[in-house]
């Protein structure tokens, strides 16, 4: 496991550039708030190559996938050091973000899939754990961007350098024994993308899919810009952003342990369902503390609400992967999450195309994120409570019907 929890760090490094990159992205190139909220939806189109490529973890195997994308995001990341200009940085990072979203929704699987059923929580926490230490990596580096060469260019200079790692990780990463007793019984070759649609997957996958589409508009919103919000919006330094995020992000990590505790005791659904609220809560609320004046700082009120939705989304989101890996069967679980990452981008492009036409009228970014939260938030939770069963305590075959599905 030790080196797939190497490999989480190095994929959640890659996914935190996006957002920290975004202030120093926006000044480089002359970008105002609806011009790089764009960039990102663009770039947010690279999940129809995850779903593309997520469906190959299914027919091939996890191991042949996370080596593939493994190998080809170094490349990229290099050639976004290199970008001469908006669209060259835009057309790159596509192919990150489908690349990255297979590597990281490959990882989570192969983490529910190597756990044992009294420790599926345990294994998706400390997912959660690693995933925050690579979001720290990429905070230290920010907070040095004015130091080194190339400004933010150097966050994907960085990025690059494990590409000396590729025939190690190649020489270490071993199938899961579920896939191969999947594939040893026919279940692999004999199941297609469109069964997720059929018998007793059709309502789990409709309504998770219509939850994965409306719930990320609201925390893309609220978690896609603080960097910049402090940066830009509140005229704090990189450095002081950075600590922000460091503080808070620290503290966020107790979530995963608290997460698995109530996942497991209380349940998927009602661990979800709370954590998920408080996040959009915290989030929101973080783009309404005012700058600071004199003597009085915004810190200590932005760390406490950096920390309470670093929390909060460490909870839901461990409760989510579970229930992510537990409603579908090995020969369609790689394939759901692939669908629910195109569902994720499609959000992602609701969302900043929709902070871009609403920033404007609305009077600020923040007035912006608050209405589109609410608008996606209150009917994606109704349609979770609607569809999601309570696997708490039950086998991963039991709890995604693989035995009853032959």
């Amino acid at each position: 496991m030790r080196l797939l929890f190497a490999l989480i760090v190095y994929g959640f490094y890659i996914q935190a550039l996006g957002g920290l990159a975004a202030p120093f992205l926006a000044a480089d190139f002359g970008l105002d708030d609806a011009a790089i909220t764009r960039v990102a939806g663009w770039i947010a189109l690279g999940a129809f190559g995850t779903a593309a490529l997520t469906r190959l973890a299914d027919r091939h195997g996890r191991r042949r996938v996370l080596i593939a994308t493994f190998a080809g995001i170094p490349p990229l990341a290099l050639l976004t050091a290199l970008a001469t200009g908006v669209t060259s940085y835009v057309v790159i990072q596509i192919g990150v973000s489908a690349l990255l979203g297979t590597f990281v929704t490959a990882l989570a699987v192969v983490v529910a899939e190597r756990s044992t059923d009294a420790r599926r929580a345990s294994g998706q926490a400390w997912f959660g754990v690693f995933a925050s230490l690579g979001g720290a990596l990429a905070l230290i580096i920010g907070a040095l961007v004015p130091l080194l060469p190339g400004g933010w260019r150097a966050f994907w200079g960085f990025a690059a350098l494990p590409v000396v790692a590729i025939p190690f990780v190649r020489a270490q990463l071993a199938e899961t024994e579920r896939f191969n007793t999947a594939r040893d019984h026919g279940r692999v070759a004999a199941t297609r993308a469109h069964h997720l649609f059929r018998g007793a997957y059709r309502r789990r996958a409709i309504g998770l899919l219509a939850v994965a589409l409306l719930k990320p508009i609201a925390l893309t919103a609220t978690s896609t810009w603080p960097y910049y919000h402090m940066v830009k919006t509140l005229g704090l330094s990189s450095a002081t952003a950075s600590l922000v995020y460091f503080v808070g992000g620290g503290i966020g990590i107790l979530g995963n342990a608290l997460g698995a505790r109530l996942t497991d005791r209380w349940g998927r659904r009602p661990t979800s369902l709370a954590g998920t609220l408080l996040a959009t809560a915290s989030g929101v609320a973080f783009y309404y503390v005012p700058a600071g004046t004199g003597a009085l700082s915004p810190l200590p009120m932005l760390i406490a609400l950096m920390a309470a939705n670093q929390i909060s989304t460490s909870i839901f989101s461990l409760a989510d992967r579970c229930i992510d890996a537990e409603l579908f069967p090995t020969a369609l679980r790689t394939t759901y999450l692939g669908a629910a990452r195109l569902m994720n981008a499609a959000a992602g492009v609701a969302a900043m195309f929709g902070l871009s036409m609403l920033a404007v009228p609305l009077g600020s970014l923040g007035n912006a994120i608050a209405v589109l939260s609410i608008a996606s938030m209150i009917p994606a939770l109704a349609i979770f409570l609607a569809v999601v069963p309570e696997t708490r305590g039950l086998t991963l075959e039991d709890a995604s019907l693989e035995d009853d599905t032959g």
